[in-house]
């Protein structure tokens, strides 16, 4: 899956990117919070806020946006 949309995205953040790149590599927040080295519930924050500035309300939504590009 191409990521290049959020790695070029000016609106996220480095976290935020590095969410949204495990995300299309199909992590859960679980996951996502064991390799960040965060918990699950900063992961979920991180989720939630480059769904907004991505202008998404799912992860369909995200992986239709990498599509996109």
């Amino acid at each position: 899956m191409k990521t290049h949309l959020i790695i070029n995205s000016k609106k996220l953040s480095p976290r935020e990117k590095q969410v949204a790149i495990y995300i299309a590599e199909g992590l859960c927040t679980k996951d996502i919070a064991v390799r960040m080295k965060v918990k699950p519930n900063t992961v979920s924050t991180f989720k939630k806020n480059l769904f907004v500035k991505l202008q998404v309300d799912s992860i369909v939504g995200l992986y239709k946006k990498l599509k996109e590009e």
